[in-house]
């Protein structure tokens, strides 16, 4: 169990590396360019559009897919489920279907947990309504959309 949420902080990571790059791109190289003019129309979720776009074109997703699935066999060990519960598993987490989004100002905070991956310490934060958790790594806060299907995994964050 600890490696697949070792990997699954390992995506989180890498949305936060990816996020991180865009936003530099956008205000520096990219400021002024047609591609930083229409992110900056689409409003408030420019940033999670642009951040979507980016962790799309990255191939994360599915790497963590593939990850996730190639240590089936190791993480049924360690949770005492079969193989076939952890393959059910990784398929209800669909992590193909997860996206940044921007939180709710309303949104309450259910708990908050650090972890660390390859050295980056980073706070994860659920809230009282399941379809959103925040990670914070370097002082940067993205929110992510969970979809429902994923939702009830949600409390195993906490094992990172």
């Amino acid at each position: 169990m600890k490696k697949f949420f070792k990997t699954f902080g390992g995506v989180l990571m890498g949305i936060v590396v990816v996020f991180g790059i865009l936003s530099v791109l956008c205000n520096t190289l990219l400021a002024g360019t047609p591609l930083a003019s229409t992110l900056q129309q689409l409003g408030g979720g420019a940033g999670a559009t642009a951040a979507n776009v980016a962790l799309d074109a990255s191939g994360i997703k599915g790497k963590l897919d593939s990850e996730l699935r190639s240590h089936a066999g190791d993480i049924a060990a360690a949770t005492g489920l079969s193989e076939g519960q952890v393959e059910d598993i990784i398929n209800q987490i669909d992590i193909s279907s997860w996206s940044v989004t921007t939180l709710p100002a309303d949104a309450t905070v259910a708990g908050s947990f650090q972890t660390s991956y390859q050295g980056t310490n980073v706070t994860v934060t659920t809230y009282t309504d399941p379809s959103y958790v925040s990670i914070s790594p370097w002082g940067q806060t993205i929110t992510l959309a969970v979809p429902e299907s994923s939702q009830n995994y949600v409390s195993y964050l906490s094992y990172l």
